[in-house]
């Protein structure tokens, strides 16, 4: 029986269309309008979004803040959004990354953080991470001032980003250096680099060899599987059926967690690399499924 529970959906391909008009960023101003009562309405606008706020002291460590139309009488969840992009390329604003995610989650009353983190050549995947555990303890840190919940935030990252919040959960020496503590949820979408001591002696993309060289120590350094220790935050795995790979390779890191006493669910979707982020937000069973995965996490 496998460790991890395997949901393979085939779902219809969905590729939702930016809306943008007006000022930059023009991702967030078209979802945030998306969630702003018609003038007509009594109903409060979204706040105006905190952009680039810094959360170290190189100018690449900022993130962009979102909170919900109205406050709620509780303290709100906090989905934080970390991008792909190779570990080289990739922004915060970008439509793919925010666009549909800030229209479905702040109706809903999250605050919605997207983090930039340095990228190569300037910082390795493992100063990438800790880059997020400093964005994770910042965000901790703050949450009281945006009325949001340090004990509910959810972190959901795509393809390199995906790898990111896996080495960090994994890595307890390096979330002690950044002050990061564990939070409520992953979502991973369409990871990668789970176990590269597996990945990098077989055939791959020539990134990866930018990213990670030739050193087996240097992988192990880098690799969540490698470092994994202790009990992890529940994760959701979404991976694409469209490869032989990414469900595989998912599977397998699920597995090892699972083996560590950690809550596990996989989600295979007939989408490519790319819709499987950006299609999330949008109306289709994705989107249902991760929202479900968060949910049921709130509650337990």
């Amino acid at each position: 029986m496998r460790a991890a529970r395997l949901f393979i959906a085939l779902l219809v391909t969905c590729v939702s269309s930016a809306a943008s008009a007006g000022s930059a960023p023009p991702a967030a101003q078209a979802a945030l309008a998306a969630t702003a009562a018609p003038a007509t309405s009594t109903a409060p606008a979204a706040p105006t979004p905190r952009l680039d706020q810094r959360y170290g002291p190189d100018a690449a460590q900022i993130a962009d803040v979102y909170l919900p139309p109205a406050p709620s009488a509780r303290p709100a969840p906090v989905l934080v959004v970390v991008h792909g992009g190779s570990w080289k390329n990739g922004d915060k604003a970008a439509p793919e990354v925010v666009q549909d995610k800030l229209a479905y989650w702040l109706p809903k009353g999250y605050v919605i953080v997207s983090v930039n983190t340095r990228l190569m050549p300037q910082a390795s995947p493992i100063l990438q991470a800790e880059d997020l555990g400093l964005a994770i303890a910042w965000i901790n840190n703050q949450a009281a001032a945006w009325r949001a919940d340090p004990n509910n935030v959810f972190v959901m990252g795509h393809s390199s980003g995906g790898h990111l919040l896996t080495l960090l959960a994994a890595d307890a020496a390096m979330r002690q250096r950044t002050g990061a503590p564990l939070w409520r949820a992953s979502i991973v979408l369409d990871g990668a680099g789970f176990d590269l001591l597996d990945v990098m002696p077989r055939p791959h993309a020539p990134f990866y060899d930018e990213a990670f060289g030739a050193d087996p120590a240097q992988w192990a350094a880098a690799s969540p599987a490698a470092q994994l220790r202790g009990v992890q935050p529940p994760a959701l795995f979404v991976c694409s059926m469209l490869r032989p790979d990414p469900c595989r390779r998912a599977q397998r890191y699920a597995d090892k967690l699972t083996a560590q006493g950690s809550h596990t669910e996989l989600l295979g979707v007939a989408r490519n690399h790319a819709q499987i982020n950006a299609d999330v937000g949008a109306d289709n069973d994705e989107t249902r499924a991760i929202n479900a995965f968060i949910d049921a996490q709130r509650k337990r």
